[in-house]
């Protein structure tokens, strides 16, 4: 299909447009295409500032290229505005097509634009699953059946054993059997519960007020909503809307964001302990402690009662990192089941296996949130440094995950997180510690342990990460398993 957008679009060539959903991808696709083909290949995502970009730029861009790269969104506006029709289009691949439900980019662009068009493009969809969805196999044919009908088009998958081994992947998925680290010390150790107690109080504390500003928000807002329909912006009822406007805006930048937020961390502070172990709970704590110290939360609280419920709360996670759980680490300092969760010590001990064999190439490891990733990564590199030889500096860990990473300092930008993907396909960083954001697409050839910290939530998101262990001998796919669930 190569000849058809060889022409200029002025003697009547076409494009081909590849959509993906990431900024990464969009970088790692058109470097693809421009490789391995003659082909001008054009990327377009939303920090390149396209969004400015007028009509004639965007001609001339797709005067100039033959390929073109967008995330979806970018591809949709242009549609939208009448940039450029999709008729001058001869092929358009979506990749991680599963992506096309609700109001996704993919499905709005089908229904929107799609069945309109008079010269409509041949559609290529790519994904190692056929629904984003968690289902069970007898909802299978009907997801087969949603995605022919969004796409127009016809699920097709190889019947070539051999050409499927040649070209996929081939990990080794093994099962590591874990003790939830709440059944295993936490119910056998009072002293280590005395730290998660700790958080439960504040949160107890907490709870009252957030139900009473939950109840005053909802008034505020119907307040509000009840002038706005009786209100023209010009004369009419404006005074009172005014007011009504500068008492909603007061709240919502008061004490309603910063204590629900406190209750949050507070949240993920628990879960973090349960999941990681009484040193990862004291990582997590002493960075919440930093940035509740450093933000200016307390200024923004305006009553008496929300400065003192957050004063008060402050004083006991300084306790708590102070003197509960420095005590608690000092004290078991020695006692690795306590300090660590068998999760934590089942990655390590696999890491340090492939290391003691020289078999470590690249390892990402999947974990469920962005403090998970944040506070693993620093456990890790904490055991690196106490049980690997130091003359291998073998272990070079990072974390990467989307946008809302926001404890600590580093903001996990899209150029960002290009960084990180770039270091550690050169073997900058050889072990990375991420959330489903490089669960599609992200192809490191040399990746040969994927590491899934929690169970997959879905059988896409299960093959998805599968698909990045990318080596063709010896990678393997380890998931932890909880005793708890064989029962």
């Amino acid at each position: 299909m190569a000849h058809a957008i060889r022409a200029s679009i002025k003697d009547g060539g076409k494009r081909t447009v590849f959509l993906v959903k990431t900024v990464a991808l969009v970088q790692q696709q058109s470097d693809y295409i421009h490789i391995h083909t003659d082909l001008s290949v054009g990327k377009y995502y939303g920090e390149l500032g396209v969004d400015l970009w007028q009509k004639q730029r965007w001609i001339d861009e797709f005067e100039h290229h033959q390929v073109l790269v967008f995330t979806a969104q970018i591809f949709l506006n242009l549609v939208d505005h009448n940039y450029f029709p999709l008729y001058k289009v001869n092929l358009l691949i979506f990749d991680e097509c599963h992506h096309s439900t609700g109001e996704n980019c993919y499905a709005t662009l089908m229904s929107r634009h799609y069945r309109s068009c008079h010269d409509p493009p041949r559609i290529l969809g790519l994904t190692a699953s056929i629904s984003a969805k968690k289902i069970t196999p007898f909802q299978l044919n009907q997801a087969a059946k949603d995605i022919e009908n969004t796409y127009r088009a016809r699920v097709a998958s190889s019947s070539n054993r051999e050409e499927s081994n040649r070209c996929g992947t081939s990990a080794q998925v093994e099962h590591i059997y874990y003790l939830p680290y709440k059944d295993q010390v936490c119910c056998n150790n009072d002293s280590i519960m005395i730290a998660f107690d700790t958080i439960e109080s504040v949160l107890l504390d907490l709870q009252p007020y957030l139900t009473e500003q939950k109840a005053e928000r909802k008034k505020i807002e119907h307040d509000l909503a009840k002038v706005m329909r009786t209100t023209d912006y010009l004369g009419l009822n404006l005074d009172e809307y005014n007011a009504h406007s500068v008492d909603y805006t007061i709240f919502l930048q008061s004490e309603y964001v910063n204590l629900p937020r406190l209750k949050h961390y507070l949240v993920n502070l628990t879960f973090t302990g349960y999941e990681l172990g009484i040193y990862g709970l004291f990582l997590a704590a002493e960075s919440l402690q930093k940035v509740l110290k450093s933000s200016q939360a307390l200024d923004l609280i305006t009553d008496s009662k929300g400065k003192e419920l957050f004063n008060n709360s402050l004083e006991r996670i300084d306790c708590l990192v102070n003197d509960i759980l420095r005590n608690l680490i000092d004290i078991n300092q020695n006692n690795y089941e306590i300090l660590f969760s068998s999760k934590v010590l089942n990655l390590f001990h696999r890491i340090k296996n492939d290391v003691d064999k020289d078999n470590l190439g690249r390892c990402i490891v999947f974990v469920e949130r962005i403090y998970t990733a944040i506070i693993l990564s620093q456990i890790l590199t904490f055991l690196g440094e106490k049980f690997l030889p130091r003359n291998k500096n073998c272990l070079k860990i990072k974390y990467l995950t989307g946008p809302r990473a926001n404890i600590g300092n580093t903001t996990m930008t899209a150029k960002y997180q290009r960084q990180i993907i770039r270091e550690f396909r050169t073997g900058e960083i050889n072990v990375l510690v991420a959330t489903a954001v490089v669960e599609e697409g992200l192809d490191i050839p040399q990746c040969n342990l994927v590491f899934r910290f929690n169970k997959p939530p879905n059988f896409s998101s299960y093959m998805q990460s599968k698909g990045r262990a990318r080596a063709k001998q010896n990678a393997s796919q380890p998931q932890q398993i909880s005793h708890n669930s064989l029962f």
